[in-house]
């Protein structure tokens, strides 16, 4: 379960750093490292990226907890491949989500929910 959590963590960062990374390429060094006042609209994949992170933050807010308390009460094994569905259909997630793919970014986030689930399921007997 561990390394689920860290490669969560690691797409966290990436997720992180794609908006960051639009952002610079789009005003420049100079403009980047100064107050940032009055920026232009991100393009439309960048807007796409910051709201995949937005959404990943709230899915934290539930993976986190439940993969630690996992370890904790001993439902690691359990929970398990709960957290691995999670972690491939965030990465999916993310990529259909900037890419704007119909239908497969809320296809994927559903199997990401199920993942949640069934980390929880172990918890209820």
């Amino acid at each position: 379960m561990t390394y689920v959590i860290l490669i969560v963590l690691a797409l966290y960062i990436v997720q992180l750093l794609t908006p960051a990374t639009m952002r610079f390429f789009q005003i420049g060094l100079n403009r980047y490292v100064g107050s940032r006042d009055d920026l232009p609209s991100l393009p439309l994949a960048g807007q796409r990226a910051e709201r995949a992170l937005i959404n990943l933050k709230e899915s934290l807010f539930l993976f986190l907890p439940l993969a630690i308390l996992s370890i904790m009460q001993g439902h690691e094994v359990a929970a398990l491949a709960g957290a691995e569905l999670f972690l491939g259909a965030r990465v999916v997630y993310v990529v259909a989500y900037v890419l704007a793919v119909p239908w497969l970014r809320s296809i994927v986030w559903v199997v990401g929910f199920l993942g949640l689930v069934m980390m929880a399921l172990p918890f209820f007997g």
